[in-house]
């Protein structure tokens, strides 16, 4: 699912939630581990303050999300991506969904996990750099830099998260486990 699916999908359900800011929450419960469907279904649906009604009509789009949410998070090849809006939107509207997702991706990370789990070197230095991230201004000095950065921040947050997802999740890593920089 897209963002712009996704988006259609909160709007056609009255949903005042921000896609990004879902989607970090949802990566970050699910980097936490084995969680049930019905579980992560409750959860979400407390996040998103659906109505019971709002629930029944999202089960299958959302339970088809988790899903996939999941897959790409496990997949070897590293293929995971953050869900943001695309290229289209203002340069500081993308970086505001670029935080959102990352203090929902730390949100969720924190309530799937308590405070006792061990992480690398390198998962500290991402967690702590999603976290910063999170906080992100949109101040920048020209659109081409902008542009530039943005690119390499999204980059950075795509292998953050795989870094974490593969100190918590060893059994599934491989030898090629990605660094950050």
């Amino acid at each position: 699912m897209t963002f712009e699916q996704l988006e259609d999908l909160f709007y056609s359900l009255k949903i005042n939630a921000s896609p990004s800011a879902f989607h970090g929450f949802l990566c970050g419960r699910l980097t936490c581990g084995a969680v049930e469907i019905e579980h992560l279904i409750e959860v979400s649906s407390a996040w998103l303050a659906l109505s019971e009604e709002q629930a029944e009509v999202a089960e299958v789009e959302l339970r088809d999300f988790y899903e996939t949410s999941l897959s790409n998070l496990e997949d070897l090849s590293f293929l995971f991506q953050p869900i943001l809006p695309d290229d289209e939107l203002p340069l500081s509207e993308r970086l505001v969904a670029v935080g959102e997702w990352c203090s929902n991706y730390i949100s969720g990370l924190a309530e799937g996990l308590g405070e006792e789990f061990e992480i690398s070197e390198d998962g500290k230095e991402a967690l702590d750099d999603l976290a910063a991230i999170g906080q992100i201004s949109v101040d920048f000095e020209s659109e081409d830099d902008g542009e530039r950065d943005y690119t390499e921040l999204v980059e950075y947050v795509r292998l953050g998260v795989q870094v974490i997802f593969t100190d918590l999740h060893p059994d599934l890593s491989v030898e090629s486990t990605p660094t950050i920089h």
